[in-house]
């Protein structure tokens, strides 16, 4: 009879251990929707439609910010292309090839490290009396020979689309006198044109 003393308590231990057990079992299965209460439902359906309000959110954050990089990296109107299209129109000028000499580099802002490469291009939009974008922009430039400071003025006509003003390096003075050489000047630029009347 001793034998079975142990053997109940044995029995009385297991036993508490399966509620528990088909407790925690139940509490991760899902319930089928036609299973849920009224209020199961509603608790279900706002936890899944504020999810989903996240994702699309979320989405449509990183869209307008891919939007926005891309067009500032690569659309006709932004600073990046602007810098592009003069420096090219710079590395073009005769005059300029023979101050400079070839190849010509252009760059921003000059920096205190050596190290940085990537230097901003100061630019800027103003509005003048008539209420006409007038995008203003310094940018340096080298070559071998000798080097320079361009700077432009654009306007933006009356189908949105940047028209030069004037484009022009000032080479400072040294070994020879200083110099503006004009790259583009257009003293009609951002009026209409005669077909736009």
């Amino acid at each position: 009879m001793a034998t079975e003393a142990p053997k109940s308590s044995h029995n009385s231990n297991s036993g508490s251990q399966r509620p528990h057990g088909a407790a925690l079992a139940q509490s991760t299965e899902r319930k089928q929707w036609k299973d849920l209460t009224t209020p199961e439902k509603v608790v279900t359906a706002t936890k899944t439609t504020t999810n989903y309000a996240v994702i699309a959110a979320g989405v449509v954050l990183v869209g307008a910010i891919g939007y926005a990089i891309v067009s500032e990296l690569f659309g006709s109107n932004s600073d990046t292309h602007i810098f592009g299209d003069a420096l090219e129109k710079v590395r073009h000028n005769e005059k300029l090839a023979d101050v400079l000499g070839a190849p010509v580099k252009g760059y921003g802002e000059p920096s205190s490290s050596k190290r940085r490469r990537n230097r901003r291009i100061h630019s800027q939009v103003v509005l003048d009396a008539e209420g006409k974008e007038h995008l203003l922009m310094r940018f340096y430039v080298e070559g071998p020979d000798n080097e320079g400071t361009a700077h432009l003025e654009m306007i933006k006509n009356s189908r949105g689309d940047w028209e030069y003003k004037y484009l022009f390096v000032d080479i400072p003075g040294g070994v020879r006198p200083a110099q503006r050489i004009f790259v583009e000047y257009n003293k009609n630029a951002g009026q209409p044109a005669i077909e736009d009347k």
